[in-house]
């Protein structure tokens, strides 16, 4: 569907190698989805093979662009280091799990602190307390979601590599991406997405 959106519509059809979870990096995948596709006849215009004006189009490659964006959220209050471990998320895991937004209250002076020790750190996106985030899909129509029941997520992991939601708002906003085809299972984070771009205005 975004190939044949994109050729109907005199566009470019982008092939972006999301990577970002190295911990499920499986050899040779990568090679399987360009026979895979070329075996169909869905040939790339842009990709990490071909290249083009908005490389590298293999998102580990652009690393080091993601966390000034989540500096930049953090500085407007929509984002926050957080310093909890995983034993620490593990004790206050319920049955529906929420971040309780622990580290969003440590003073300035505290994070800077515990920065220059070198402690391990994710940055989290700060979801407003009340009011709802929405959009309008196509198909399913007007879609709003209670921020109240939004996580916190991560949007910069221990390992400094971005989550797979965060990095493709930043791609699909620097590569000047305007149509996303995907499946209803991204519906539910949608909401989230949109506050990431409402946030960067």
């Amino acid at each position: 569907y975004a190939y044949l959106f994109a050729k109907k519509n005199d566009g470019v059809f982008i092939l972006r190698i999301e990577d970002t979870d190295q911990a499920r990096f499986v050899e040779g995948a990568v090679e399987k989805i360009y026979s895979g596709l070329r075996l169909a006849g869905l040939e790339w215009d842009e990709g990490p093979d071909k290249g083009g004006n908005y490389g590298p189009y293999v998102q580990s490659e652009r690393k080091d662009m993601y966390l000034p964006y989540a500096k930049e959220l953090v500085e407007k209050g929509k984002a926050y280091y957080c310093f909890c471990t995983k034993e620490d998320l593990a004790e206050a895991r319920g049955e529906t799990f929420k971040y309780d937004k622990h580290c969003l209250h440590l003073s300035k002076e505290e994070v800077q602190r515990r920065l220059d020790a070198g402690e391990p750190y994710v940055i989290r996106q700060n979801i407003p307390e009340s009011g709802e985030a929405g959009f309008d899909d196509v198909i399913y129509g007007r879609i709003d979601v209670d921020c109240s029941e939004l996580d916190d997520g991560v949007l910069i992991k221990a390992d400094g590599m971005p989550t797979y939601n965060f990095a493709n708002v930043i791609d699909d906003h620097t590569m000047g991406i305007t149509h996303v085809m995907r499946g209803n299972a991204y519906l539910s984070s949608t909401p989230k997405y949109n506050l990431l771009y409402e946030a960067f205005g």
